[in-house]
């Protein structure tokens, strides 16, 4: 294979994409990757999986995705991937019907043989229904045979796990069930570690070769095995013993396919590690290619920052999607398996990563002054995501600021996912990497109604939805006591048509609410007896002013936060989400006597997931009105006594909830838009504005001396001049006593 003026091509420049793509080189063969909604709104992503014709979801067709709760099926994620594919043109793989791990509770709960093959049977059924005629190959099960398996004398051991607990031939009712419903549909087994001899030496190769050959033998309907094909650049495998393996298969008839290839970097982004990787991406492809019965390839993610095992950078593009040596060992390999001439591009090196065009932006990010730098104590801050914390770029735009919050890792669902099993990992790494940057941390959020687990979801009984309250923010509150200073304690817990008429509210109807209707008072009080030391705040969204529904929510939450203060409920302050829209605006007076009227009740107040969405989309003009409104919220703020934080609800536009509307200050490149520059430039007004009123008083105090000055002088020449006519009449009472003398 010709890898060697490739490697030496990028190691001398950056490579732009080749005139042919791998779709284009691979002709009819199936390439493809796993991919990711999440990231569907970024071009550069786009242009990325584009070179590919073979898609499948890394996540949104699992049980987990389409069925999160028992019965209740919910195929968004799983269609938006498939027509995704559909509208570049990309054949689409489904992933997986059956699996042990991240499943919901209610499935990991179910322990009746009857009851599990019943649930089996359904989720097979409708899921198989719903893509009937548009998914023509389908992982079945996903990784049921045990890694320690020796494959001796014919055998295997299946996985224990809660499925084979309850029924250990759920393996035969998923794949019989999925003939019956489609016998159109080729239906896989996938697992990882079978690769070969050169992996475990060939132990669960064996054991997954043995149990696929019994259901073979015992008619049990399949039609081929999934090679994952999880490397590292020490971890290898040679061609020859993969051939064998996928011969092996083929003897029972059987397909093969590589469906999750990755190949971590041990030795991280060196020029000869990315060359051995970039060797094994070609390796196993030529395997696919050169053996009759493989009939697709596929990569686990596009870009290094998007994989699950980001840290050893093991897919074939960059985290800014710019494709690496393995993108380019593909495609040599494509082009020398179809006889297709030889074309690459090269660009002169850069370190600059392709962004949108904004006007007079500096283009390296060592030129763009850091908020943190012009804030002077004041905090200014970004909500972070772990998943991205590899990622240079990412953490360059993040430790602009000085204030960080975790967008999902603190909540009572990454905290608590199962009752009374606390796991602090997520929340805890964010904490860690503000401490690494310098940056202070704010606690979200410990109650909340939304995105809650099943089990916390299903609790109606009062004393035991207060004991649960009780328990989350005590063991939460404890675990950070002295590490972060603020809280929101409550979410969300008004109701959105509220009207505020007459000094009312109405409570959000949630099942916190229907359990416990005093839980905000619980979460409060608790708070304030576990750390005294905490500021406690109440969160919530469009209470900016009159702009907003016509200032009904804001006066609603205003008397519910007035009734909380008058009845001695311990509360510090309210965090103004501040969601807008470009044409969904708030004026800068109007926010400005929401903050007065908080202030008057002795609160603080935070502006705490700003996001503008573009409703026109990325035009020069809407980026200019989302950034005008990013500098007034940040002016208000700043002109607020009692405003005491600003945070934007994430980096990168790719990143937000509401990514469709490039909502945030930095493009999806992590490149700074006018909305960054519209809060530098009102961090530097505002610090010129302090500076003259220093000066103001400088001078006043100046003058004010001055007048002290002179009348002091004017009193000691008044005193001289009382002294000098005190002299003068004396002299003339002597010269008259002297005259009488005489």
């Amino acid at each position: 294979m010709r890898f060697n003026n490739i490697l030496s091509l990028i190691a001398t420049s950056s490579v732009a994409l080749a005139d042919v793509s791998l779709r284009e080189a691979a002709k009819d063969f199936r390439i493809g990757v796993a991919a990711n909604t999440l990231k569907f709104n970024n071009e550069a992503y786009l242009e990325a999986v584009n070179q590919f014709n073979y898609m499948v979801a890394e996540n949104g067709c699992k049980l987990s995705g389409i069925q999160p709760q028992k019965g209740v099926f919910t195929f968004d994620d799983c269609d938006a991937h498939l027509a995704k594919a559909e509208e570049l043109g990309m054949d689409f793989r489904g992933h997986c019907l059956i699996w042990h791990s991240w499943q919901p509770q209610w499935f990991q709960d179910i322990t009746d043989p009857e009851e599990m093959e019943k649930t089996i049977v359904n989720h097979v059924t409708t899921v198989l229904n719903h893509y009937k005629g548009k998914i023509d190959t389908w992982d079945i099960v996903n990784e049921a045979i045990d890694d320690e398996s020796t494959g001796e004398n014919g055998t295997w051991d299946m996985r224990d796990t809660f499925l084979y607990r309850a029924l250990p031939n759920f393996v035969d009712v998923a794949f019989k069930t999925a003939r019956e419903v489609d016998p159109s549909v080729k239906l896989f087994y996938n697992d990882y570690d079978i690769e070969g001899d050169d992996i475990r030496k060939g132990m669960k190769t064996n054991a997954v070769y043995n149990f696929v050959k019994d259901l073979v033998d015992r008619g049990v309907p399949i039609d081929g095995v999934g090679l994952q094909y999880h490397l590292h650049t020490d971890k290898t495998v040679q061609y020859d013993n993969v051939m064998k393996t996928m011969r092996r298969f083929k003897d029972l008839g059987l397909e093969v396919q590589i469906t999750e290839m990755d190949v971590n970097s041990v030795e991280g982004k060196t020029e000869e590690s990315f060359a051995l990787q970039a060797k094994l991406y070609g390796e196993g492809l030529k395997a696919c290619l050169d053996s009759e019965n493989c009939t697709g390839f596929l990569i686990w993610g596009v870009g290094d920052s998007d994989s699950w095992r980001k840290e050893g950078y093991p897919l074939a593009f960059n985290s800014d999607y710019t494709p690496k040596p393995a993108y380019y060992a593909m495609l040599d390999v494509l082009k020398e398996y179809n006889n297709i001439e030889d074309e690459v591009e090269t660009e002169a090196p850069s370190d600059d990563k392709p962004s949108e065009p904004v006007k007079d932006e500096p283009a390296k990010d060592e030129e763009v002054e850091a908020v943190r730098d012009l804030a002077n104590g004041f905090r200014i801050g970004v909500a972070a995501n772990t998943l991205r914390f590899n990622d240079e770029a990412y953490i360059n735009a993040t430790k602009k600021f000085n204030y960080m919050v975790a967008e999902n890792g603190c909540k009572l669902s990454g905290i608590q996912p199962q009752k009374g099993v606390f796991t602090f990992d997520d929340c805890d790494a964010h904490l860690a990497k503000a401490e690494e940057l310098g940056m202070d941390f704010r606690g979200h959020c410990l109650i909340w109604h939304s995105w809650q687990p099943q089990w916390f979801q299903d609790i109606t009984d009062p004393e035991e939805m207060e004991k649960t309250i009780v328990n989350h923010v005590t063991t939460v509150l404890n675990h950070y006591k002295g590490k972060i200073d603020t809280w929101d304690i409550v979410n969300e817990a008004i109701d959105d048509e509220s009207t505020g008429e007459n000094g009312t509210w109405d409570m959000r109807d949630t099942f916190l609410y229907r359990a416990l209707p005093n839980f905000v008072d619980v979460a409060f009080k608790t708070a304030r007896e576990v750390d005294p030391s905490v500021k406690l705040f109440y969160n919530d969204y469009d209470i900016e002013g009159d702009d907003i529904r016509k200032g009904m929510k804001t006066n609603a939450v205003y008397n519910f936060v007035k009734d909380l203060v008058d009845r001695g409920i311990p509360i510090d302050g309210v965090g103004l989400q501040y969601h807008l829209h470009t044409d969904k605006t708030v004026q800068y007076d109007n926010v400005m006597k929401t903050m007065r009227r908080f202030n008057e009740l002795g609160l603080e107040v935070q502006i705490t997931e700003m996001d503008v969405n573009s409703v026109e989309g990325k035009t020069e003009e809407s980026f200019a009105l989302q950034a005008k409104l990013y500098g007034e919220g940040l002016k208000a703020c700043l002109d607020s006594e009692n405003c005491t934080g600003f945070l934007i609800w994430g980096v990168g536009d790719s990143d937000s909830w509401r990514k469709e509307g490039y909502p945030l200050a930095f493009n999806s490149d992590y490149t700074p838009k006018p909305a960054y520059y519209a809060l530098v430039n009102t961090l530097k007004e505002y610090n010129a504005e302090k500076s003259e009123e220093d000066v103001d008083v400088v001078e006043s105090d100046n003058e004010e001396a001055e007048n002290v000055d002179n009348d002091n002088v004017e009193e000691v020449e008044d005193s001289a001049d009382e002294e000098n006519a005190v002299e003068a009449d004396v002299e003339d009472a002597e010269d008259s006593a002297d005259d009488e003398e005489n």
